[in-house]
């Protein structure tokens, strides 16, 4: 393993989808294909790959650690180049929680984010590489860790976990657009 660290970042203006219409329960953990595809065509997307520095179960890397606010930057860029800057805090809590989460807990050699949105929701996904599912923790107030996915799930309107434990799916309602 290097020092060195990659990322890629690729970003598509349209991507059309071939999965069927679904309608996604507030917090469903597993079962929902997340095959980087969604219920209408996506007309915005960005697709950044981080390759870790730190080896699973070991303290992060000083790489590592910085890699959820440079993530918080791009979004932040992204959705204001979208035309979606309200959206803005709420993206940057999901990068926050989901991107640390994936690099400390993660088992892969890299950390994939992809943000997209189609015409009713901006979805973030970030896949780990570990088959261990994520779990909602009970609350601890002593506790500095253990809230993380409790602060995502109150900010979401949908959150999804795949089946096979690897990526974490949320979705924000776009307010409806005029024709």
């Amino acid at each position: 393993m290097t020092s060195q660290s990659h990322t890629r970042v690729s970003t598509t203006a349209v991507e059309r989808s071939n999965r069927s219409d679904r309608t996604l329960p507030h917090v469903r953990l597993g079962h929902l294909p997340l095959d980087s595809t969604t219920s209408t065509p996506v007309v915005r997307q960005c697709v950044v790959s981080l390759e870790r520095t730190t080896p699973a179960g070991q303290p992060l890397s000083e790489a590592d650690r910085r890699r959820p606010q440079q993530l918080r930057r791009m979004s932040c860029a992204l959705l204001r180049l979208w035309g979606l800057p309200s959206y803005i805090d709420s993206v940057e809590l999901l990068i926050s929680e989901l991107v640390t989460n994936a690099l400390r807990h993660g088992e892969g050699p890299a950390v994939g984010v992809r943000i997209c949105a189609d015409a009713n929701y901006l979805h973030v996904y970030v896949r780990d590489g570990s088959p261990s599912t994520p779990v909602l923790r009970p609350l601890d107030d002593n506790s500095e860790d253990g809230r993380g996915l409790h602060l995502v799930a109150a900010v979401v309107d949908h959150l999804d976990i795949s089946a096979d434990g690897m990526t974490v799916h949320c979705a924000l309602a776009l307010p409806e657009r005029a024709a």
